[in-house]
């Protein structure tokens, strides 16, 4: 494209359009149609490219379609494992192959103190990893890599077989070695010195106090010797400067391996329980909740623990949406949907982010990719139809019920047991509350005659009490009794026993409900 210089009637001043100017009689340039057309198609292909639909209206399509068209040039980015792939060519380049024993080798100094290196340290406290240097005998087997630096310079005989002796640093001062520098000329390396003493005299004041008495003259000693002069004792039990007492500890081990006495089990625990200081499940505004019309369960908490077996994550704010019929994040962990089935409602978290799972387990769902913290908040169960929806409830907290929606699969409360149930029998609750729940609420009625319910069948009485012929005594739990209409209804929760209840009905009327559970999170 370029300004149309071959049309001579536009009126190109030095090659460039120009304005007219009445003082200088300038005639203004003019644009040809086929000119001004080609500028315009060449900008709209452009815009085109860029994906967009061009606009009158909009005037900024055209710097949207070059970004665009700069993104898309853009090469994916792939994972490059050379230095070379990112051009980096000036680099170190190994030329040999290094053996499993070589890279220990390495491993093993590639801490900042090697071992064998003595550090003082101001509490009486040995450090993980070191030894106090005190002259006590270790084994070999217990620290390969110190027995093999100090070998047995230091043993004095007697370590036995497989043991070597550390040095003694108790109440030494430590000096360093001579190596021919002639200062301390003579010394083997690690070898002890005793305190002394520089050769030196003193001078004595003219008034000094001789000594007399038996033996001497004037202070000229009888036997022909020079008399003694001394002066008074000063001073402590050593020569030494002023100092600070530490414990001295050498490096015992570096490599990654089992030194010390280490139980590396017990280890791994202690890291546990120090990183886990918080109970995985505990939570702050949770609500859970399934319409009866759809597959989708809804999960909102203020706050909530997740963890796994080695830390925890308290999550904020968690809003979500798990669709029983999707598999992964925010879906079924694995399978296919069934119907009439209990499925544990979990909140996942990861690098992937925050998720919700739904899954058979009660305590191991199968996590996605990308999240290795989970917490279990809830239970939620299929229906029996071919839709397989889930039941209508609410939960706040741990407390459950199921919520009668008309039009949804919760039109009425859920029907444990119907009818004459004389003598008392035991329903199953296992279709009414899942697995975890630790206690049951239950709603029981007949238009006429005796009602009840117990938590097992150690509440059947042995002779009819309360209930006659239905020989079930509900003291102190509930238990019904009307002879007209309207229907009564006996209300009572109560912590499950066991995978039944016990029921009992004197009529054809009576109808025994569950209400809900509270789950054992």
């Amino acid at each position: 494209m370029d300004y149309p210089k071959s049309v001579p009637s536009v009126g190109l001043v030095n090659g460039k359009f120009v304005d007219e100017n009445p003082v200088t009689g300038q005639v203004g340039s003019l644009i040809s149609s086929q000119w001004g057309n080609a500028v315009t198609d060449e900008l709209l292909n452009v815009i085109r490219a860029g994906g967009k639909e061009p606009a009158e209206a909009e005037h900024d399509q055209l710097l949207a379609a070059i970004k665009a068209i700069v993104r898309d040039s853009i090469p994916p980015e792939k994972i490059r494992s050379t230095l070379a792939e990112y051009g980096i060519t000036d680099a170190y380049t190994k030329s040999v192959t290094y053996t499993k024993a070589e890279i220990e080798a390495l491993l093993k100094n590639m801490s900042a103190l090697p071992v064998g290196a003595m550090v003082p340290f101001p509490k009486g406290t040995v450090p993980a990893g070191f030894l106090e240097v005190d002259g006590s005998v270790q084994s070999a087997a217990t620290y390969p890599d110190l027995a093999a630096y100090l070998g047995t310079t230091f043993n004095t005989g007697g370590e036995g077989a497989g043991n070597f002796r550390l040095p003694e640093s108790r109440g030494e001062f430590l000096r360093g070695w001579d190596h021919g520098r002639g200062v301390d000329a003579g010394r083997a390396l690690s070898s002890w010195q005793p305190d002394e003493l520089r050769s030196h005299k003193h001078a004595l004041d003219a008034n000094v106090v001789t000594e007399t008495g038996a033996g001497y003259a004037g202070g000229i000693a009888t036997d022909g010797n020079k008399y003694l002069t001394e002066t008074a004792f000063s001073g402590g039990m050593e020569t030494r400067p002023r100092n600070l007492a530490v414990m001295w500890c050498v490096k015992a081990w570096n490599a990654p391996t089992n030194q010390g006495n280490i139980d590396v089990a017990a280890l791994a625990v202690d890291v546990r329980n120090a990183q886990k200081n918080a109970v995985v499940g505990i939570c702050k505004g949770l609500k859970v909740s399934a319409s009866g019309l759809s597959s989708i369960v809804n999960v909102v908490a203020e706050q909530l623990v997740v963890g796994n077996d080695l830390s925890f994550k308290t999550l904020g704010d968690v809003t979500l949406k798990i669709n029983a019929t999707a598999i992964g994040a925010n879906g079924l962990d694995t399978g296919v949907l069934t119907g009439s089935t209990w499925y544990s409602v979990w909140v996942i978290w990861g690098g992937a982010g925050v998720a919700g799972l739904l899954s058979l387990s009660e305590k191991a769902p199968v996590l996605p990719v990308g999240y290795t913290h989970k917490a279990r908040v809830s239970w939620t169960r299929t229906d029996p139809t071919a839709n397989k929806f889930l039941l209508s409830f609410i939960q706040a907290g741990n407390c459950v019920q199921y919520k009668v929606v008309p039009g949804s699969n919760v039109q009425n409360l859920p029907v444990m047991a119907s009818g004459v149930v004389s003598p008392a029998a035991d329903v199953a609750v296992s279709a009414f509350v899942p697995p975890t729940a630790a206690k049951i609420s239950l709603t029981a009625g007949t238009n006429n005659g005796y009602v009840g319910f117990a938590p097992s069948s150690g509440y059947t009485a042995q002779a009819p009490v309360y209930l006659n012929t239905a020989t079930l005594n509900a003291a102190p739990f509930v238990g019904g009794y009307n002879p007209s209409s309207p229907v009564p209804t006996a209300n009572g929760q109560f912590l499950l026993e066991g995978p039944t209840i016990r029921f009992g009905s004197f009529a054809a009327t009576g109808v025994l409900q569950c209400i809900g559970w509270e789950d054992n999170l």
